[in-house]
């Protein structure tokens, strides 16, 4: 239990000095519109989940099935190579992209480079931070990502206080972060023989990879059609992402966890469910107690940000269980026939996300999903896994299915 809650509580500090660092950008230069840089580049922030999972957590769990520990720093090493042409991409194209979310440029475009410029050192950093984790240097995991966070919150409020000048709080803000992240580089990277299967990779991580790259495509254009619908709306989703936002990282704790635990063989289905459970009626209960204390001062309309924040609480509610369930079938069960349910859920998602002419589109497809998806794992688990009264899933002997299961895998 107390694992879930110091990575948890990592993962939270994290995600709410970002928020804030958006939040005090837009206080301190007398411009609140900074402060919606967030929104502006809320969907690249999948494209790094992406990136992590495929190059990061995917050869992690890899090591620890295989006592293999080269094929770790491959990743980290290729991760940063992709990760710049990503991002270096965007950058580039950056006019294009704000134009796209419906912003102006002229006024975004500085501080949307430094918050780009961010992702990808936060990217860099995640992944120092991930082979920290799996390695059980869960101290050291937390140093490394809360010591990033607070360099990234400082530098910009403190530059932001003593000047004016855009570029400046940027190359304040970026060059502290490079000299952070390169000296923890430094610091875990060791010498190396390449190793990397891409294959392998993509079979541990595919649910997660496939997952985030239609949450890009989701949030990408089911907020550019939410927002169309009138700023009572666009406020009431912004303000709702902001509360949200840090949960949400926070109980990624619950699939992290999960991960961990299988690659270590000591899983416990019936105690992961039970902390799962606890550690979200605890963050649930942070986020409802800051949407009635902030909701006038962001002028939300009450009634429009409940609906919003309603559907978001019993999809907390749901992830206790799916996220439990998903992670396993995926390590456990079959990655192919887990990534199609997901791959297929997803697709459902960004279709309605796209389609739904409401400003609820976006939180009336992920509900949708989240107990479509929810059915069809719980279907899986009782089919062919049975719990044994220590609490741990156990395979039931299905002989013609496995022959089936394993002829499909291969």
């Amino acid at each position: 239990m107390k694992r879930y809650f110091t990575i948890s509580l990592t993962s939270f500090v994290f995600s709410v000095l970002n928020v804030m660092t958006y939040f005090m950008l837009g206080f301190i230069t007398g411009n609140t519109a900074f402060s919606g840089i967030f929104s502006i580049v809320y969907p690249l922030q999948f494209a790094v989940s992406m990136l992590l999972s495929f190059f990061s957590s995917a050869s992690n769990i890899r090591a620890n099935k295989e006592e293999n520990k080269n094929c770790v720093d491959t990743g980290i090493i290729l991760g940063l190579i992709f990760g710049v042409i990503t991002f270096g991409l965007v950058s580039i194209f950056v006019d294009n992209y704000i134009t796209f979310m419906n912003m102006d440029a002229k006024i975004y475009k500085i501080f949307t480079l430094m918050a780009i410029g961010q992702l990808f050192l936060s990217f860099v950093n995640n992944m120092i931070s991930e082979k920290l984790y799996f390695e059980n240097k869960d101290k050291q995991a937390n140093l490394c990502n809360i010591g990033f966070i607070l360099l990234n919150f400082l530098t910009v409020t403190i530059s932001a206080l003593i000047t004016k000048i855009q570029l400046a709080i940027l190359l304040t803000n970026l060059v502290v972060l490079l000299i952070y992240v390169v000296v923890w580089f430094a610091f875990t990277l060791k010498k190396l023989k390449f190793d990397f299967n891409i294959l392998k990779n993509f079979r541990y991580e595919s649910l997660t990879i496939v997952g985030e790259i239609f949450m890009l495509i989701i949030y990408l254009f089911g907020f550019r059609k939410a927002f169309s619908f009138g700023e009572e709306y666009y406020t009431a989703i912004s303000f709702i992402n902001l509360i949200t936002d840090p949960l949400w990282d926070s109980l990624f704790v619950i699939n992290k966890i999960a991960k961990i635990d299988l690659s270590q063989a000591k899983y416990n289905y019936k105690k992961a469910l039970k902390y799962s459970a606890i550690i979200t009626i605890f963050y649930l209960t942070i986020g409802i107690i800051l949407f009635f204390s902030l909701f006038k001062i962001y002028n939300v309309i009450l009634k429009i940000g409940i609906i919003y924040l309603s559907i978001q609480i019993a999809d907390f509610i749901i992830n206790i269980f799916k996220a439990n369930l998903q992670t396993f079938l995926q390590l456990e069960y079959s990655p192919t026939i887990t990534t199609i349910i997901n791959l297929t859920v997803k697709a459902i998602r960004a279709l309605l996300s796209i389609f739904l002419a409401t400003p609820f589109n976006t939180d009336i497809a992920q509900i949708t999903c989240g107990v479509l998806g929810l059915i069809i794992f719980m279907i899986l688990r009782f089919k062919f896994y049975k719990l044994n009264p220590n609490g741990f899933l156990e395979r039931k002997y299905i002989k013609k299915d496995d022959e089936k299961l394993k002829i499909f895998n291969e």
